[in-house]
C-alpha cells in the first residue's frame, strides 16, 4: 500500500516569468512556430511540493439540504516569502491574487476545481511561514450574481437551467455543464430583477427533485430525478472475503437509527399566481410516532397532478423512521492503487452499497445509498476521504450489474 499521488496546481499568467515563455534572440525558447515555449497565457502551475495539508469538502450532508459552493482549505509551505503578495523577488508577485483557479487531483484524477478566495500569511516562530487559500467553486459565482428580469417559457427543468445560464448577466461557457432534460415541465413565472442565480437555480432543481452542484472538474450539474443510477459495483464493507464486486474497507461508518427526517405529513405548493396545494399524510405514521410536518412552497412545477406525486414521493421516503448509514469514512493510505481510483472515481449521486457487522457479529447490515457529500482531509501522514451518504429505503435494478442486478428488487421513480 502507498499513498496516492496529490497535486495542487495553481492557474497563473506569469508573463516572461514563466518557465515555457517565449524570448526573442533565445536559441532554445525563441524558436518562431514552437509549441514548448509560447506567448503567454494561462497555465497550471504545480505547488505540491509546498503543501502541508488540505481539507476540501462538496456536496450535502443530509438528503433535504440543499447543496452550497464547495470549498477548499490549502496550507502551503512559505518560509522564502514566495506566496507573500508583497514580495517583489517573487515569480508570483503581481499575479497571485483572488479569482485565480485552483485545481486539486490524486492518482492524476481531478477531486476539486475552483478559485481562489483569500489569502492568509501566518508567520511562525524560527522564520518559518504558511500561506492559508481559501477556494470556493463555481457555485459561489452564482451566488454572487442576480438575475435582471426574466420571462421563463413553460420548458422542461433542464432547459431552465440551461436557459439561465445562457442569460447574458450570467453568461456560463456551454462546454463547462453537464445539464440533463429534466422530467418536470417548469412553469412561467416571472423572475423578479435582483433574484439571486443560485437561489433560482437551486429552485428549479427543488422542483425536479434533482441535484445542481459543480463537479469533480469544475463543470456545473444538473441531474434529473430520474437520471440512470450510477450505481457502482463497490462496497464499503468490514468484510474483506473474495467478492464479484470492488471492497473498500472502511476506517469508520456512522449509522443512525431516529426521527431526523421523519415526516408523515407534507405540504406541497407551487408558485403559481393562484398556487396548487396539495397534502398527504400517512395515518399509520402519525398514530405511530405522532404528527411530524414538512412543507416546500414556491415551486415552479406546472402540473397540478405532479405536484402530488412530489408530496407522495416525500411522504414515501420520509414516514417512516429508517436505520441508515449517514456517513463512511475511507483512508486511501490503506487502500491499493486500483482501490483508490475506484474510490476517487466516485461522484455525488452514485449510489454504493455499505455493509457493516456490528460487534462481528452476523448477520451483516447491508444496504444500498447514495452519495450526497465528499470530504477530504489530506496531510503528510494520512489522506482520508469522508462521505455523506442518503440510505436508500428502496432497492436499485442495474441491468448486469453485479451487486444491483438482483431481479425483484428494484423501484420506479415517478
Amino acid at each position: 500500500m502507498s499513498a496516492p499521488s496529490v497535486k495542487v496546481e495553481i492557474g497563473l499568467d506569469l508573463g516572461d516569468n514563466a518557465p515555457a515563455a517565449f524570448r526573442l534572440d533565445d536559441a532554445t525558447k525563441g524558436i518562431l512556430d514552437n509549441t514548448s515555449f509560447t506567448l503567454g497565457g494561462e497555465l497550471f502551475y504545480d505547488v505540491s511540493n509546498r503543501l502541508s495539508d488540505v481539507s476540501i469538502k462538496r456536496g450535502k450532508n443530509e438528503a433535504l439540504d440543499r447543496i452550497d459552493a464547495g470549498f477548499t482549505t490549502i496550507n502551503l509551505n512559505n518560509n522564502d516569502r514566495l506566496f507573500d503578495p508583497l514580495y517583489e523577488a517573487s515569480i508570483y508577485f503581481g499575479v497571485l491574487v483572488p479569482r485565480k483557479q485552483i485545481r486539486i487531483s490524486a492518482n492524476d484524477k481531478f477531486v476539486f476545481f475552483g478559485f481562489i478566495e483569500d489569502l492568509d500569511l501566518n508567520y511562525l516562530p524560527e522564520n518559518r511561514s504558511i500561506v492559508t487559500i481559501s477556494v470556493s467553486d463555481a457555485l459561489s459565482v452564482l451566488a454572487n450574481s442576480a438575475l435582471d428580469v426574466y420571462d421563463p417559457i413553460t420548458q422542461l427543468s433542464g432547459a431552465r437551467v440551461n436557459a439561465v445560464l445562457d442569460l447574458p448577466e450570467v453568461s456560463w461557457d456551454q462546454s463547462n455543464r453537464d445539464i440533463d432534460a429534466g422530467n418536470s415541465v417548469l412553469l412561467d413565472t416571472t423572475v423578479t430583477e435582483g433574484t439571486g442565480v443560485l437561489d433560482y437555480l437551486k429552485l428549479v432543481a427543488d422542483s425536479e427533485q434533482g441535484n445542481l452542484f459543480i463537479g469533480k472538474d469544475g463543470k456545473i450539474i444538473f441531474q434529473e430525478r430520474n437520471a440512470p443510477q450510477n450505481a457502482v459495483d463497490l462496497i464499503f464493507t468490514d468484510d474483506l472475503s473474495p467478492s464479484a464486486s470492488t471492497k473498500i474497507p472502511f476506517v469508520q461508518v456512522n449509522n443512525v437509527y431516529g426521527s431526523e427526517n421523519l415526516y408523515n405529513r407534507i405540504t406541497v405548493s407551487n408558485a403559481d399566481l393562484v398556487p396548487e396545494e396539495v397534502f398527504v399524510e400517512d395515518e399509520e405514521s402519525v398514530g405511530a410516532y405522532g404528527a411530524r410536518s414538512y412543507s416546500v412552497s414556491g415551486i415552479l412545477i406546472e402540473d397540478p397532478d405532479e405536484l402530488t406525486d412530489l408530496a407522495n414521493r416525500l411522504l414515501f421516503t420520509y414516514k417512516d423512521p429508517l436505520y441508515r448509514f449517514q456517513s463512511v469514512e475511507v483512508s486511501l493510505d490503506r487502500l491499493d492503487l486500483a482501490q483508490q481510483n475506484a474510490v476517487l472515481d466516485l461522484e455525488i449521486g452514485d449510489i454504493v452499497q455499505v455493509e457493516f457487522t456490528p460487534n462481528g457479529i452476523p448477520p451483516a447490515i447491508s444496504l444500498p445509498c447514495r452519495i450526497i457529500g465528499v470530504s477530504h482531509e489530506w496531510r503528510s501522514d494520512r489522506k482520508q476521504i469522508f462521505f455523506s451518504l442518503e440510505t436508500l429505503n428502496f432497492g436499485v435494478f442495474v441491468l448486469d450489474s453485479a451487486l444491483f442486478g438482483q431481479l425483484d428488487n428494484d423501484r420506479l421513480g415517478y
